[in-house]
């Protein structure tokens, strides 16, 4: 009888040492786009002021002389007329590079109700790290983040943007990255529900969660190799030389984003990158800086399926989740500044747990397969680019490290068998001393 017991006891434990050996080291969680959680009967400028007061600080704190018309903060310089709504000289600081040299927009038709009702006096109000104008029929948002993300809206009518004379401009009517159905839904929230809404009014228009969606309609701006993207919704654009003439549809609102990938600055490869962002290869970007001590991440959707967040950081390593509802291969990009984590001129990346393959940057462009994971990395002055080519969908992990990861995953598996052998010693000598007991 007791040699029965322990049989069975050995049997049970072998089974659970197999199930602990199958179960991976480390899997994804589905992470759904960030949302305010401001109320939606909240009233829109005080909503916001809530938001900095809540705040330890201000992070980079902008500056507006409203004698000169200078707007000066670390990471954007501009210039505003507030006689004629005039915006110039928007400069990227990282770069020192001149952006835009003139911006302004003319609307027929007035907002009326809404929670930016009280600013349509041509209001200037500037508050931690914003700067935000309005009139009747036009309202914008400047932030002075690693990004500069800038939107902008027109109530039946035009927005005019000049670039430098130097600069140049690429477009593409069908990013073919975004479905009908999410380019709809994108276009509806540029729409005039906006203006009846807090809570959407501040998601779109503010975006204290840092996250730009791409449209259809998209439009790059490389001036010495410092890029800015623009992403128009419930409206369509001309470009005429150095000018963008975006317009929306009569009698509706349209909505602009721009922003500044920090990685895509002044690097060799920024060609490679955008064609593979036009071409659907490069799916969406993080970039993670350090603002006055404050950890700030950035994301940036070319594909609507997609779904990306930061996880967390140690001192060597970043940790994401992503996921898609679309189960084909794709590139995530990942910008690391130098400020972050230490730059020791290399990157190394695990895929679910597992070391990834390194590739050059040209190769991972170029990957077909469905089954490995491969990644590569570009160095630049502000921080590195990781670039990780995602075989298959479900949930998956990221993490990327600037040092060597240790390969343990062998040596458990060893643990688990040698575990198991022991035990079964063990029990075998139990066994032969009952027996012989008897």
């Amino acid at each position: 009888m007791r040699y029965k017991i322990a049989l069975t006891i050995m049997v049970v434990m072998l089974m659970a040492m197999s199930v602990s050996a199958a179960v991976p080291l480390a899997s994804g969680s589905n992470v759904q786009q960030n949302t305010a959680s401001m109320s939606t009967s909240g009233n829109f400028n005080s909503s916001i002021n809530t938001h900095f007061q809540h705040m330890h600080n201000y992070g980079a704190r902008l500056m507006y002389n409203a004698t000169t018309g200078n707007i000066s903060g670390r990471f954007l310089t501009a210039n505003f007329n507030s006689t004629t709504g005039v915006f110039s000289n928007i400069t990227y600081n990282m770069t020192s590079t001149q952006l835009i040299s003139k911006m302004y927009a003319n609307g027929t038709t007035a907002f009326g109700t809404s929670p930016f009702t009280q600013w349509f006096t041509n209001n200037v109000n500037v508050i931690g790290n914003l700067f935000m104008y309005a009139n009747a029929s036009s309202f914008l948002v400047m932030h002075n983040n690693p990004t500069i993300e800038t939107n902008m809206m027109v109530y039946n009518g035009t927005i005019n943007i000049y670039v430098p004379t130097g600069a140049t401009i690429y477009n593409t009517s069908s990013n073919p990255q975004v479905s009908t159905t999410a380019n709809a839904s994108l276009n509806a929230q540029a729409n005039t529900s906006i203006f009846t809404n807090s809570n959407l009014a501040l998601n779109t228009m503010v975006n204290f969660n840092n996250t730009v969606n791409a449209g259809r309609q998209m439009i790059i701006i490389d001036n010495n190799g410092t890029i800015a993207m623009l992403f128009v919704h419930n409206g369509s654009f001309k470009i005429t030389g150095h000018e963008i003439s975006i317009s929306s549809a009569k009698g509706k609102p349209v909505f602009v984003n721009m922003v500044v990938p920090p990685g895509m600055q002044k690097i060799t490869d920024n060609s490679t990158f955008m064609h593979g962002i036009m071409n659907g290869i490069i799916s969406s970007e993080i970039d993670l800086n350090m603002v006055n001590g404050t950890l700030t991440n950035s994301t940036l959707y070319y594909n609507s399926s997609l779904h990306m967040a930061f996880t967390g950081k140690t001192s060597s390593t970043e940790s994401f989740d992503v996921n898609s509802s679309v189960n084909h291969h794709t590139i995530v990009a990942i910008f690391i500044g130098n400020n972050v984590t230490k730059n020791t001129g290399h990157a190394y990346v695990k895929f679910d747990g597992k070391i990834a393959s390194y590739v050059t940057v040209s190769t991972l462009m170029n990957e077909t397969s469905s089954s490995n994971a491969y990644y590569s990395y570009v160095n630049s002055s502000s921080g590195m680019y990781v670039l990780m080519y995602i075989p298959h969908f479900s949930n998956h992990t990221i993490e990327v490290s600037d040092v060597p990861f240790k390969a343990v995953n062998n040596y458990t598996e060893y643990y688990i068998i040698g575990g198991i052998i022991a035990i079964i010693a063990i029990i075998g000598v139990a066994l032969y001393t009952i027996k012989k007991r008897k």
